[in-house]
Order: C-alpha cells, then structure tokens, then sequence
C-alpha cells in the first residue's frame, strides 16, 4: 500500500508555568502551539482525500514529543514518597512518578490530545519513536497512560480507535524501501544512553531511567537557572558573558545563579558516577547483546546489520571523567583557583617587582589559552555535523530513501546520494531571537512529509509558522 508519512520531533511539551520576570519563559502559555499542530495534522489528513485510491497515512512522533524533564510539579498528595530534592527540582524518572508527570502534561494540552485523538479515529496510524527527553515512555505503564487519555478524549464524543494503531519504538522506526526513523540522542555522548533498549537502573528499590548527563542537567540545574532556555544554546557563554547574565538577573533579586550551578553541578556530577557504577556493576554487556539480537527478530533483520547500527551509536560520556569535570566548567574554577593562589604566593615572596607583574598579567592568561587549545573535543554542536554522516551510513545499509532524525532543532534537508536523503526536523519548542524574549526565531516549527503514493517519493521540509501581526507570541 502506497503511504504517506508526516514526521514531526522536539515539540518539547510540558506543563505550563507563567511568570511575569521571565522565568522559564519557554513553560510559557503564550508560546503555546497546539493550535498550529492541530493545523498541520489536518492538512496531512486533508491532502488527496478526493482520490479514489487512499494512501495509508503514517503520523511519526519522533521523539522529545513529551519532555518529562521540564516537570517540576508535584502532586499535593502524593501516593509515594517524595525526596526533598524531588520538591524541588520534579520527580524522579520512575514508572509510577513518570505517570504523573505525563498526565500532568497532558492536562494543559488538551486541544494537543484531541488532535491525536482524532486523527486514530480517522484510521491512521500513529507511531512514536522515543527520544532522550520522553524516554519513559519505555515504562509500560507510561504507554497505557498516553493510550487511555486518547480513549478517554474519544469516549467524550462517543469515538473510539484500536491500540494496534498505535506503535511505540524504543530506538527506530523502519519502513523498508521508504523510510529511517530514529531520534538521534544516541549519536550524541551528552544524551546517548548506554542501554536505549532497557534504559533503567535500580535505585533506591524501582527501576528508574538511567537519564545520561544531558537529561540531568535540564532536570537539576535549568530549574534554578530559569532565565536559560534548555531548547537553545543561549546557556553556552564565555566568562564575561556569564558575569553580565548575572549582574543583569541576579545580582539585584533573591535567585542565585553561581550556588545553583556550583551545587547543581556536583549533584549531577555524582549521580551520573552512581548509574554508572550500577550499570558496570550489573555486567551489562551480555544483557546488551542479548537486547539487541532480540530487537532485530522483532525487525525482521539481519542480526550483524542491527548489530551494526547499534556500533554508530556514540558511547555516553559517563566514560569520560575529565569530560564530564570540564563540562560542568569545574576544570576552570581550580585553574582560577591555582592562578588567584599563584598571585597572591608571588606577592608574598621576595622577587623582583616585574617578576610579580609579568607573571599573573602574561604567564597566567598564556597558560590558560594554552590549556584550552590542548584540551579541545566535543561539544554540544559536534553532533551537528555527526549525525548527515551517521545517515549516509545507515542509508548504505538499509534499502531506505528518506533517513530522518531529530534532536538537534536544526532544520536541514541533505542530499545523500541518488534518491536518498537526510532530514533533521528541527523543533516546535519556543526558541527566541537574541534580547528579544517575546519573539520566536522565525522557521522553526517543522515538519518532513514524505509521500511514497506517486512513482518517485517526493520529500518536503517546512515550517508551520503562521504570520499573524497581533500575536504578541511573535509567530511569523
């Protein structure tokens, strides 16, 4: 059967937060866009419908739909323990806890839920691919969760669909001789999880999803950084832009910026050595080869070519110590630390004046550049230029001609060869122009549709920003 497919990532949604100074913004009700989605998918549907031969109509959501790591919610009465980390930064990711937080959600997107909702009702199928921020879904409980609020929003109209419309890919979606679908986090060593198959560790007695740095960081430090946008790279700063971030937020509130980050840090910091430690322990290496070898049964594939996929992915940074020490920016603080120690010694002993000058004013500066230049590797955009060389490779391996990823908010269509292309679909997340916190950066909001109902596939990439002047929301 010929199909149709629309393939949508990063929407990012959570709970909805309003606050008047511009703390996390981006939890804004006024950036909200469920309207625009409702748009898009009935335009998906509406396409060809006078034809007399139908093609089956794929909706993908591929990955980050939800992002249960925005939730910092609890509930009133809780019906289990709640840390006093948790009432401050969101529940932790287990299965009973990740419930909550998805219904939580769901309440404040309602049109969103009927949306989906109707679009099961029409026959569809929809297909969700999970990403590093709604990982949970792995929880089986999680998946009945999002299925009955789409039954419930059904039953209110006295409508109904099938579960078996609904399909829930823990690593990628393949269509052979059409389409590669997978989210992308695995190719990225700030987000990739060790076992994306099984991704959870016990702690504290329940399974809990084994959150790779990335996740952590959003969950334990953006809470308390809240005029950061997670969904951009705007937190990316040199020194001295920190220092007028500060001075500009902080310095005249009751917020903390350097303790929030400092002790953030390190509770990320040993988190990430405890389910590392956990997963070594357990000798995971079996159980991963095992995993694999079963999901490529259920694919119907060649067991050396899932394994071969599972080799592009990039190992998580839970393995590199010095990594993690320089991401969180402690390698500098003992570097100024040293520096600020080193002056204050040569001061205090008797060498020439020019001596104690020279030193701290050229030595130190040249030291530290030095540091930097020897020290470089990846950072959060090397997965930028990664990921269209992950996609020609497994477009060389799977008889496919659309490979499409998410994860970046990049938009981008790349050419991979005769009748074979990547596609990065970017992000409906609320990403603003620079020092202008009330307007979105215009072309985000995208989507792939790929139509395989003609004689050659046609692939287009667009935006669904609609351009109204009286939205004070900015959407162009």
């Amino acid at each position: 059967m010929a199909r149709q497919y629309l393939i949508i990532s990063d929407l990012h949604l959570a709970d909805i937060e309003d606050h008047a100074d511009g703390w996390k913004a981006y939890k804004s009700s006024r950036f909200l866009f469920d309207d625009d989605f409702s748009g898009l998918l009935n335009e998906f549907i509406s396409r060809n419908e006078s034809g007399d031969d139908k093609p089956e109509r794929v909706l993908v959501l591929n990955g980050d739909v939800f992002d249960f790591d925005l939730v910092c919610a609890v509930p009133d009465e809780a019906p289990w323990k709640v840390s006093r980390s948790e009432r401050s930064v969101g529940l932790d990711a287990t299965e009973d806890k990740s419930i909550w937080k998805l219904r939580r959600i769901l309440a404040d997107h309602e049109l969103f839920v009927t949306t989906l909702s109707d679009f099961l009702v029409a026959g569809h199928k929809l297909v969700y691919v999970m990403g590093n921020h709604d990982m949970e879904l792995h929880f089986a409980g999680v998946q009945r969760a999002f299925l009955d609020a789409l039954h419930a929003d059904c039953t209110k109209r006295n409508l109904d669909f099938d579960d078996s419309q609904v399909v829930f890919e823990q690593w990628f979606y393949y269509e052979p001789g059409e389409i590669y679908a997978e989210h992308g986090q695995q190719y990225d060593h700030y987000t990739s999880f060790r076992n994306v198959l099984n991704p959870t560790v016990q702690m504290r007695g329940e399974q809990t999803i084994a959150l790779p740095m990335g996740n952590l960081s959003n969950r334990i430090l953006m809470p308390k950084m809240g005029y950061f946008n997670p969904h951009a790279s705007d937190y990316i700063l040199n020194m001295f832009a920190y220092a007028w971030h500060w001075l500009k937020y902080y310095a005249f509130s009751r917020r903390s910026l350097a303790w929030n980050w400092f002790w953030g840090s390190l509770v990320v910091f040993f988190r990430l050595l405890s389910v590392r430690k956990k997963q070594l322990r357990w000798g995971q290496g079996q159980k991963l080869r095992q995993g694999v070898l079963a999901y490529a049964r259920q694919k119907e594939l060649d067991d050396e070519m899932v394994s071969a996929l599972w080799q592009l992915q990039n190992p998580p940074i839970t393995g590199k110590l010095f990594r993690i020490i320089r991401e969180f920016w402690i390698d500098r603080l003992v570097i100024s630390l040293l520096m600020i120690g080193g002056t204050v010694a040569l001061a205090l002993v008797p060498i020439p004046l020019w001596i104690k000058l020279v030193v701290p004013l050229m030595g130190f500066p040249l030291v530290y550049l030095f540091y930097e230049w020897a020290v470089q590797g990846e950072s959060i955009f090397t997965i930028e230029t990664r990921l269209p060389k992950v996609a020609g490779r497994i477009a060389q391996m799977l008889p496919v001609r659309v490979v499409t990823f998410g994860h970046t908010h990049q938009p981008r269509l790349l050419a991979l060869g005769r009748d074979r292309t990547f596609v990065d679909t970017g992000t409906w997340a609320p990403i603003t122009k620079p020092n202008d916190p009330d307007t979105l950066v215009p072309g985000l909001r995208n989507y792939l549709m790929v139509d395989f109902s003609k004689n050659r596939p046609c692939v287009q990439l667009g935006s669904w920003m609609v351009l109204r002047d009286e939205d004070p929301g900015g959407k162009t």
